[in-house]
């Protein structure tokens, strides 16, 4: 079996993915901010010394070595890497009343953090021949709001940087993809949204979850998985095809246009 770091694994769809690897066999390092979250998961996991916790501000770049490190040092390698952890929009009619400091910190916990990370435990990946990327992203008509649009930002960003990445890892058997809800999930980040019954359940996340975390999906890579068009009924392979499109975004078809080379001009 393999070994998981989940960010944000102490609550909501963390927690939700987490349970979901321990019961498929895996073993899990489990970190966020919060310390009683995160034993309260563990616990519920009933997976013993499969699963460890650890604390961590990812908005401090020196503490994702010293969370790397941590994993390694219990587990011996990190072999799926899923970046859930993240903030949301701080509250703002306007994006331009958002400020530069809020911004910042959006960017360095759902941006920097993912991407530094995804670079800690990469060579270990490729160097086994297996490894799995998975981004936490959210659906394209929340990047797009006004009232949401610095938190869209970061996870525009953090696809594009998956779809690139993607492209970069292709034959090496590390994979890059994008895994989210498809809409509200019932979790503290769509708190103010309404009715919680009316939210999607955070458990939807654990099939696909467990197929990125599986040898099934070896060949899948740099593609945007949404959650709530998963299908449970159908096999694992046609749910992941039915359920996904090209990381980055609805538009990502739209390639850019590039001039052609221009004919020299005949002089007499």
């Amino acid at each position: 079996m393999r070994v998981a770091l989940i960010t944000g694994a102490g609550r909501g769809l963390g927690r939700v993915m987490t349970l979901a690897l321990l019961e498929a066999g895996h073993s899990v390092f489990l970190t966020s901010t919060d310390a009683a979250s995160l034993e309260e998961t563990r616990r519920a996991s009933g997976a013993g010394n499969r699963a460890a916790v650890a604390t961590a501000d990812l908005s401090d770049e020196r503490q994702l070595s010293v969370l790397f490190n941590a994993a390694v040092a219990t587990f011996g390698r990190v072999d799926i890497l899923i970046n859930n952890a993240g903030i949301p929009n701080p509250p703002a009619g306007h994006p331009l009343d958002v400020t530069s400091v809020q911004m910042r910190r959006l960017f360095e916990i759902n941006t920097f953090a993912p991407i530094n990370l995804t670079r800690l435990v990469v060579p270990g990946m490729i160097e086994r021949g297996w490894g799995r990327i998975v981004f936490i992203s959210t659906s394209l008509d929340t990047m797009l709001r006004p009232s949401h649009v610095m938190y869209g930002m970061t996870k525009a960003s953090d696809e594009a940087f998956v779809a690139a990445l993607a492209t970069s890892l292709s034959s090496t058997g590390v994979t890059a993809n994008v895994l989210l809800p498809g809409g509200p999930t019932a979790t503290r980040m769509a708190a103010d949204v309404g009715d919680p019954k009316a939210l999607l359940p955070p458990e939807i996340m654990a099939a696909p979850v467990v197929w990125l975390a599986s040898n099934a999906s070896n060949n899948v890579s740099g593609r945007r998985i949404i959650a709530a068009r998963w299908n449970t009924s159908l096999a694992a392979d046609q749910a992941a095809q039915a359920a996904s499109s090209a990381a980055a975004w609805a538009g990502g078809a739209d390639t850019s246009i590039r001039p052609t080379a221009s004919k020299s001009l005949d002089r007499d």
